[in-house]
């Protein structure tokens, strides 16, 4: 059986469709952010169906999207059921799943979700597929259908994730997409869908060579930097690290800098750090898979908080909703246990930092209304 240190963040895969056990399509209700009076409060905010193993998570004006990535190559699991994106109320119930096909024996899924600001029929959620492509899913609709709106360039366009494996993604100022890659680069996708190289470093690469590099990626209060995650990092072998890089047009190798190593210890499962979120306070929260905690970083990258609970399996996708955070489950192990397919909620008592989104709508009123929307601060918190 494959240790946790194989599995390694690594959530690459879909297994396969016939252990279809459902653990309840319903949800649990969470309770309101005012009962937590405690930091670190966790409860259940929502159950999951199959294919279950919740991975990315994104919070929009009324409604939660959670994507899915069943199965893992480090787990031995493969998948032909296709993936899911589930819509969720603010109270944590299932309000609709868009079935999104894979490759038969697909041996990895769904991972970072971004919104952009368009309102009404014109909105989108883009949904990084790790098989090298992004998905652009039409939310607005009442039936929501999706596109592939980018795929990488030659020579990084086989469809194999050994080479390409988009990961996390998260909009800058400008309306561009950027992309962790999980091997030593950072990709850059423009509002047409073209995607490329943005920054290549050595520092960037994973322990297993193909695989643990970044993972987790966003964009810092300031607008300035792009913070990563580093799951098994080869730079610090077995470390966990949290890099930033300075968002210039063409940043060079002394535009990457080191903000917080996650120290692997001997005889101790590694930290593996996986989704990341920040804190409008500057505050950056890091999902660490191995010991299955949250841990908080002050602006200056210095640890100053840990978050355990029993409830915590793989704890993958970040995203604020309230002063509390919601944590998705990946339940990365050999043997699902559904009733793992769950998101926790956190009470961390401060509010998430609003993230980038873009207007692309044509209508010169929903543009307007994007605009009104995200100078309000009201958009995702």
């Amino acid at each position: 059986m494959p240790s946790r240190l194989q599995h390694l963040a690594l959530r690459v895969a879909l297994p396969i469709a016939a252990c279809s056990l459902v653990l309840g399509f319903g949800t649990v209700m969470a309770q309101d952010d005012a009962e937590h009076h405690e930091i670190g409060h966790t409860s259940v905010f929502a159950t999951f169906p199959f294919p279950g193993h919740p991975f990315g998570i994104a919070v929009d004006d009324d409604k939660i999207y959670v994507d899915t990535s069943r199965g893992d190559f480090f787990a031995s699991q493969t998948n032909s059921a296709g993936e899911r994106l589930f819509v969720l109320n603010k109270h944590g119930h299932i309000l609709q799943t868009v079935t999104i096909p894979t490759m038969p024996d697909a041996t990895m899924g769904l991972w970072g979700i971004a919104l952009d600001g368009n309102q009404g029929r014109d909105h989108r959620a883009y949904v990084a597929d790790m098989n090298g492509r992004i998905l652009r899913v039409n939310i607005g609709e009442a039936r929501p259908t999706f596109d592939v709106f980018s795929t990488p360039p030659p020579p990084f366009d086989t469809g194999d994730w050994h080479t390409t494996m988009w990961n996390d993604l998260t909009f800058d100022r400008a309306g561009n997409l950027l992309m962790t890659d999980d091997k030593p680069r950072l990709w850059r996708v423009t509002p047409d869908g073209r995607a490329a190289v943005y920054f290549e470093d050595p520092r960037l690469l994973g322990l297993v060579g193909f695989a643990g590099g970044p993972l987790g990626g966003r964009i810092d209060p300031t607008g300035q930097w792009f913070y990563v995650s580093i799951t098994l990092s080869a730079e610090f072998p077995g470390d966990a690290v949290i890099y930033r890089l300075r968002l210039v047009d063409h940043p060079t190798a002394a535009d990457l800098q080191l903000v917080h190593r996650f120290p692997a210890v001997a005889g101790q499962i590694p930290p593996q750090a996986s989704g990341i979120a920040f804190a409008r306070s500057g505050n950056l929260y890091v999902g660490l898979i191995g010991p299955n905690q949250i841990a908080m970083l002050d602006p200056s990258g210095n640890e100053i908080r840990r978050i355990s609970s029993p409830l915590f399996e793989s704890p993958w996708g970040l995203a604020f909703l309230g002063d509390s955070l919601l944590v998705t489950n990946a339940d990365i192990n050999p043997l699902e246990n559904p009733r793992k397919w769950v998101v926790s909620r956190v009470f961390v008592g401060e509010p998430g930092l609003p993230l980038n989104r873009p207007s692309t709508a044509s209508d010169p009123l929903h543009q307007l209304l994007a605009t009104l929307t995200r100078a309000s601060g009201a958009s995702a918190f």
